[in-house]
């Protein structure tokens, strides 16, 4: 196997475990609404981006709601709870191991860029990535451009970048810039979701570090 030499992140989900409080704000939102509660597993099988095509899958109704009204909505709680959610377990060490080794790390996220920067500047992980990259607004309709723009700047052959994600949409930005994926479902989508992706799907961050100690 061609060796990595850059690497690139998704952050909520696959850094950062922030699916359970993703939850509890969805019914939160359900509920003020009498509209049926979700389960981690519902979620799981149901979250797509755009997210205004997952919210729609809720029962959220558009016209009473429009989705910049709900998106807001989620945002206002998510911005004052969000630094309950802790990194994903093992994480961190792997980060710091790639970047000892001199491997290049970027984070690509549909997270808004402003508050991006201050989640992984919270967890004391901006200076292990080279670039930091993020949406300019908060309706996460999806990070495919930035993804094509950011590998059009680089001076490497896609086969020798890995994007690690937690969804299909991960995946989908993965093919589009041409580059490897590994999906790990421990964060926004299920298992049997990532597996139809046909790539490496692992459970946990933590096998990421057997995974590509070999290939780095």
């Amino acid at each position: 196997m061609e060796k990595y030499r850059h690497i690139i992140w998704d952050w909520n989900g696959t850094v950062w475990d922030d699916t359970w409080l993703c939850v509890e704000i969805n019914n939160h939102m359900l509920q003020r609404r009498r509209l049926p509660e979700i389960t981690v597993d519902t979620y799981r099988d149901t979250l797509c981006f755009p997210v205004v095509d997952y919210y729609c899958q809720l029962g959220f109704d558009y016209e009473n709601d429009p989705y910049d009204r709900l998106a807001e909505e989620f945002i206002a709680e998510y911005e004052q709870r969000r630094f309950e959610c802790a990194l994903h377990e093992g994480g961190r060490v792997l980060i710091q191991t790639l970047h000892t080794r001199n491997i290049p790390q970027v984070v690509l996220s549909a997270y808004q860029h402003d508050t991006l920067l201050q989640a992984v500047d919270y967890f004391g992980l901006t200076p292990f990535f080279n670039d930091i990259i993020g949406l300019d607004d908060i309706y996460a309709a999806g990070k495919v451009e930035n993804g094509k723009k950011y590998i059009a700047g680089l001076d490497l052959a896609p086969s020798e970048v890995l994007f690690i994600g937690d969804t299909i949409h991960d995946f989908e930005v993965a093919e589009a810039m041409g580059v490897n994926c590994i999906l790990v479902a421990c964060g926004h989508n299920s298992r049997s979701r990532l597996d139809s992706c046909g790539v490496p799907v692992l459970d946990a961050i933590d096998e990421l570090h057997t995974y590509i100690a070999g290939v780095v």
